[in-house]
């Protein structure tokens, strides 16, 4: 998934920021990061979770800030797995197809694809929890929205007057 996030921070002050809160130990609230930083904007993050009980899933996002117009636009990507109800269906539909293998004379292949279709939903679970983590704290340690923020002008520019109408 791409996301694009914008802030009123330098892209200084934004590879601060993340660089601080890589440094941040992990709490029930707030999981570890792990990742690096660099002065030109580019960064990565990573976060591991554990997924159905206790398989371990890592996730990892990267991205880049640069400033434009006054505005620091960060633009990245990062793995966003798949929803539950669709995570269903497609192990609905490897059952099923595991199952036409096996009626069709081929038992080992049909309960590989039955098992794929069960071990798929680890990588498409954690994916999808984790990239939630991964965007929200980008958006959170950098101040950052989905939308531009509004510059207002600090300085007025002088107006020129108006040349007086003669009667």
């Amino acid at each position: 998934m791409r996301f694009t996030y914008y802030t009123e921070k330098t892209v200084a002050q934004c590879m601060s920021a993340l660089n601080e809160r890589l440094q941040q130990k992990g709490s029930s609230s707030r999981p570890g990061l792990e990742g690096w930083v660099e002065k030109s904007g580019r960064f990565a993050l990573g976060v591991s979770t554990r997924v159905i009980g206790r398989f371990p899933r890592t996730t990892r996002l990267q991205g880049k800030a640069e400033r434009l117009g006054g505005v620091t636009v960060i633009k990245g990507a990062v793995a966003d797995g798949v929803e539950p109800r669709d995570r269903v269906i497609i192990t609905a539909a490897l059952a099923l197809v595991g199952g036409f293998i096996i009626v069709s004379g081929n038992l080992l292949p049909g309960l590989l694809v039955i098992g794929a279709g069960l071990a798929l939903n680890i990588p498409l679970a954690g994916d999808h929890q984790n990239s939630q983590i991964l965007l929200h704290e980008v958006q959170r340690t950098l101040k950052a929205k989905e939308t531009p923020p509004v510059i207002v002008k600090r300085a007025a520019e002088p107006r020129k007057p108006s040349p007086a109408k003669s009667r």
